[in-house]
């Protein structure tokens, strides 16, 4: 018998393993959704080791970027919204090397350490940190703070690598979830556009309509739908947020600000933070209105461009390619839509327009006809009395025929 045996395990490891177990299977078998497994996993790594902050990142998709998602501590203006690139910092580099981290002193003298202003935590002696992985592909990382020294068990290491491993094939199960759940949102979202288009609403209606659901479809905090005008610019026609001061924006010039260069380039941009980036120029209203993340592609009829859509999130976001797929062809529908219901609205004006031509032409014969006047005084008749009682030609025609026509019965 081999004298380097492996020592019987402690009661209290026995306990901790038991803990671990127990808290995997109430994972398991409770959570539907990803934020409440993250929170579940952070209190579970603090009830079986004494770190003083456990934070979670998990990676973006066709991003090589991490977003923290989960924390023990009490940080909501950055969950969601901090994120840290692949080989930045230690975390970093644990998801470039998809390998676990043990430093159990001096953490913030290891030369892969980087201080991040904007976490407090990031000021600790020991870290540990762990991919999470499924199928072979990175998901994640789990970090363990601790403001003193600490040396981690072989039994410590065995808890948490097998914690990460069904972490990690957890958080992808649900996201696979969630993408199916957002996929059938997207084919809803895109059908309730294409009826639209055939539908007898009025242009402004469909366009409410589209900014509504393209917003809830795409879990956005503002959409818009900016229309090109020949002698103003890009103007907002449509969009569902309550903000008098976005609805009322200024228009753009073509090349002007992020939805001016998709206009004119007729090319979809992604835009990771507005309130940064100086080619913004509401970057003020974008801080005010809590816009962070956007998205503008144009509105395209085969190759022209005729407008363009917009949407915002209130924290960083990393646009899939997908995303960027099916707000394009939303924004190209909104195109449809604008077109067939503008052509519509055109042809009714002509209609109406000619319509009140011939019933002016007809006035015109009978007031001709009654005094005994040429066309030219006929029509001056008939504009003087407009003006007179401030009413249109078309009205003050209908009035002379409707006389005319009682006279006549």
């Amino acid at each position: 018998m081999s004298p380097f045996r492996n020592p019987p395990p402690t009661s209290t490891e026995i306990a901790r393993e038991l803990k671990l177990l127990k808290g995997l299977l109430r994972i398991t078998i409770s959570v539907d959704t990803l934020s409440v497994l993250l929170d579940n996993a952070v209190r579970l790594l603090l009830e079986i080791l004494p770190a003083d902050g456990v934070f979670i990142y998990l990676r973006e998709e066709d991003a090589p970027v991490l977003t923290l998602r989960a924390t023990s501590r009490y940080l909501p203006d950055l969950l969601g919204k901090f994120s840290i690139r692949l080989g930045e910092g230690l975390t970093g580099w644990v998801a470039a090397e998809e390998s676990p981290v043990i430093v159990p002193e001096r953490a913030y003298e290891d030369p892969r350490a980087k201080l991040f202003q904007m976490i407090p935590e990031d000021r600790y002696e020991a870290f540990l940190s762990l991919p999470l992985r499924a199928r072979d592909s990175l998901v994640g990382v789990m970090n363990l703070h601790f403001k003193e020294a600490f040396s981690p068990k072989n039994s410590d290491i065995e808890l948490l690598t097998l914690l990460s491993q069904e972490m990690g094939f957890m958080i992808q199960h649900i996201r696979l979830f969630e993408e199916a759940q957002k996929k059938a949102r997207q084919i809803e979202a895109l059908s309730q556009v294409s009826q639209s288009i055939t539908s007898s609403r009025y242009l402004e209606e469909i366009l409410h309509l589209i900014v509504t659901v393209t917003a809830e479809m795409t879990n956005s905090t503002l959409c818009s739908i900016m229309i090109y005008d020949p002698e103003k610019g890009l103007v907002v026609r449509a969009t569902q947020t309550l903000s008098d001061e976005y609805r009322n924006k200024p228009p753009l010039q073509v090349g002007e600000s992020i939805a001016g260069v998709v206009f004119g380039e007729r090319r979809a941009i992604a835009v990771e933070n507005v309130q940064k980036d100086s080619r913004y120029t509401s970057r003020e209203l974008a801080k005010k209105e809590n816009l962070v993340s956007m998205l503008s592609v144009p509105m395209m009829i085969k190759d022209r461009a005729i407008g363009v859509v917009n949407v915002y999130t209130s924290h960083l976001h990393h646009f899939t390619r997908d995303e960027v797929k099916v707000l394009q062809s939303v924004a190209n529908q909104a195109a449809i839509a604008w077109e067939n219901t503008a052509l519509v609205e055109r042809t009714a004006a002509m209609e109406e327009a000619l319509e009140s031509r011939k019933r002016i032409d007809r006035a015109k014969g009978i007031l001709m006809k009654k005094h005994r006047i040429g066309e030219e005084e006929a029509y001056r008749l008939l504009q003087k009395k407009s003006m007179n009682m401030r009413k249109s030609m078309r009205e003050i025609a209908d009035a002379v025929l409707l006389a005319h026509d009682l006279k006549v019965d």
